[in-house]
């Protein structure tokens, strides 16, 4: 077991990053890295090592020993069902969490795992791969003392009986939790003040021209006096760093290496077939992500439909208010998508833990998503569409392809919100982005100003918007082979104006709205305009893939 300690700045973090090769923003890094005598590369750092990282990213809804089971259906490719019974068994054993087992891990809202049960889950996960070299971040941050000796007493024995390679980055750790380690790393200034057995730390830093250990210091306090230059004289840090760099421990030649274990992973189909099955179970528990706002879009447009309720008789003067009362339904549950970006953006950062200790890919990650996603679109839409079609009286008959052009535009919806939770450093930001590419879809939508009224240099938008074309493709299933009241063969009927008149049958009152909105036209191909829906959320879908594999 190997302890990384030094004072703020020290360069721990950069180090760590560095070893499990993560880019080091505003850092030159140089030299090389190699592990048990092979060059560090990403292949071999997925195979053999397995990293924990300081905060506790785990899927909220699932128990312990669920969590276990699918990290290791995940990862254990060449055992079979039983062997990876026995595995999630002895490792929960292990690490101390058979009380727990059946608890969900819960999160800041739902009560679940304490802290320390937490760490010791994350260290669960990551034992499943069984690797050669376990890296953990601080894996006593945040920790009572207790509960921090406990996790690292918890290492030193798997370190001691699976016979892998602890390295922990750790802050300020007490006499008893610095004790459990065989050696330590102390860093100063980004360089190495000493390197090598804990026990004789003590005696090297003695042996320099430096203050000696004050009467009830303990030693990790004592070497982290030392070497903090914020606090410590500037001179005495670099007579330290300097002295070690000319020592002959400073040299350390490399052994022959050792074979290691390797994880293999599971084939892409494999992968997704998981994903898919712990993701339902995550959706159905977790009542943010679809069923609440099953609920709500349904509330919502009851009440929309409620104040459009005389556009239930189709006549000339309620043309205009169907398409409203349509554009408010389906607009409605395209903004309630901003509500799950929290959820998408905490997805992602269990995600990023996830690829990097190679426990899938992310193709697999996007595909299973869109396969769940799919029903629970479904559902959403069949929610929305009751009310207007209960109350407004829209056509039956059209149902389903109505349905079907409303799913597509939250399968947008949705996609937009996945692709921006990725694409920012913090989910207000990405909420705050939400709003505005909302809010443009909406304005370009073909309702609130003709297209051909929109600047040309803002045009291009209203060709690349799926809100515009699945809303066009839903009026003209309810307007087509239907006729409306109010209009004779020469308009006799109809009420002088300022009063609408557009024409007796769908395609004539959709051409008429045409001259007040050039979207609107009896020539308006709606499987044409799903399909372009379609297309523009398979392009999200592969911006969100890219930006996966590019911020992980």
């Amino acid at each position: 077991m190997l302890a990384i300690m030094g004072g703020s700045g020290a360069g721990k973090t950069t180090l760590l990053d560095v070893l499990t090769l993560k880019k080091t923003s505003g850092v030159s890094v140089e030299g090389s890295v190699t592990l048990n005598g092979q060059p560090l590369t990403e292949n071999l750092l997925l195979k053999s090592a397995a990293h924990v990282a300081q905060d506790a990213l785990l899927w909220w809804t699932l128990t312990t020993r669920e969590t276990l089971e699918h990290c290791a259906e995940l990862y254990g490719q060449e055992l079979s069902k039983a062997q990876r019974a026995e595995l999630v068994e002895a490792v929960i054993n292990q690490t101390g969490l058979k009380s727990c087992e059946h608890t969900r891990v819960g999160n800041a809202f739902v009560k679940g795992l304490s802290g320390g049960q937490r760490k010791r889950l994350c260290i669960a996960e990551a034992l499943l791969k069984q690797p050669a070299m376990l890296v953990l971040d601080e894996p006593t941050s945040s920790l009572d003392s207790s509960s921090a000796v406990e996790v690292v007493q918890l290492l030193r024995r798997l370190a001691k009986a699976s016979n892998i390679l602890v390295i922990c980055t750790i802050h300020q750790p007490s006499q008893r939790i610095f004790g459990l380690f065989d050696d330590v790393l102390v860093l100063a200034r980004g360089q190495i003040a000493y390197a090598g057995p804990v026990k004789d730390v003590g005696r090297h830093m003695q042996s320099l021209d430096v203050p000696p250990m004050e009467d009830g210091s303990s030693l990790p306090e004592y070497l982290l006096d030392l070497t903090n230059s914020d606090f410590t004289d500037e001179q005495q840090v670099q007579k330290i760093l300097d002295n070690w760099s000319a020592s002959e421990q400073a040299i350390v030649s490399a052994e022959t290496a050792a074979p290691m274990r390797e994880a293999k992973m599971r084939g892409l189909v494999a992968q997704t077939l998981i994903l898919c099955r712990r993701l339902t179970i995550m959706t159905m528990r977790d009542p943010t992500v679809y069923s609440a706002r099953w609920v709500f879009a349904a509330t919502a447009n009851l009440v929309f439909s409620l104040i459009y309720i005389d556009a239930r008789d189709r006549n000339q003067e309620q043309a205009l208010p169907r398409i409203w009362v349509m554009s408010w339904c389906l607009g409605a549950p395209v903004f309630m998508s901003i509500v799950v970006i929290p959820v998408y953006y905490q997805d992602f950062l269990v995600y990023k833990k996830e690829i990097g200790n190679g426990m899938y890919k992310p193709a697999a990650y996007v595909l299973s998503q869109t396969i769940v996603m799919i029903p629970s679109i479904l559902a959403f839409s069949l929610f929305a569409l009751l009310p207007p079609f209960l109350i407004v009286g829209y056509n039956w008959e059209s149902f389903l392809q109505m349905l079907i052009c409303h799913a597509v535009a939250m399968l947008w919806a949705e996609c937009t919100a996945q692709l921006l939770a990725v694409c920012f450093p913090h989910f207000l930001l990405a909420m705050a982005a939400y709003i505005n590419v909302a809010f443009v879809a909406f304005l370009q939508s073909g309702m609130v100003i003709s297209i051909d009224s929109i600047d040309w240099a803002l045009r291009w938008v209203a060709y690349i918007n799926p809100w515009m074309y699945t809303l066009l493709a839903m009026i003209y299933f309810d307007f087509a082979d239907s006729s409306f009241s109010g209009f004779g063969d020469r308009g006799e009927q109809c009420a002088p104006p300022p009063a609408a008149c557009f024409g007796s049958q769908g395609d004539a009152v959709l051409d008429g709205i045409g001259t007040l909105m050039s979207s609107y036209s009896s020539s308006i191909k709606p499987w044409q305009d799903v399909g372009i829906s379609v297309a523009v959320a398979l392009v999200l879908k592969l911006l969100q893939y890219i930006a996966l594999r590019t911020f992980r």
